[in-house]
């Protein structure tokens, strides 16, 4: 209970009051919230960031290039389990 009524990382991201544009006056921003903070700080570096996922995000970028990237995959590629490491090379992308 501690935690989830006075910790940084759960008050820092109630509301909308830290949402940077073009969350903070997108229409979906009440629906999405945002969208993951995870996936913000793992591809954008920045856990206020919208969603890369996102279409609207100027991140998004990322999401498409790694998409075309796996639909070019041979199918006879071996599967790159995820870890740290990899999840890194990812980001950096």
């Amino acid at each position: 209970q501690h935690i989830w009524h006075e910790s940084f990382g759960f008050n820092h991201f109630r509301g909308d009051d830290w949402m940077q544009e073009p969350c903070r006056s997108c229409d979906e921003k009440e629906n999405d919230l945002g969208g993951c903070r995870c996936q913000a700080y793992m591809l954008a570096g920045d856990m206020n960031a919208a969603d890369p996922v996102c279409s609207k995000s100027p991140h998004h970028q990322k999401i498409l290039d790694a998409r075309a990237a796996a639909e070019q995959t041979s199918a006879d590629a071996p599967i790159t389990f995820r870890n740290d490491r990899n999840s890194r090379v990812f980001a950096r992308g």
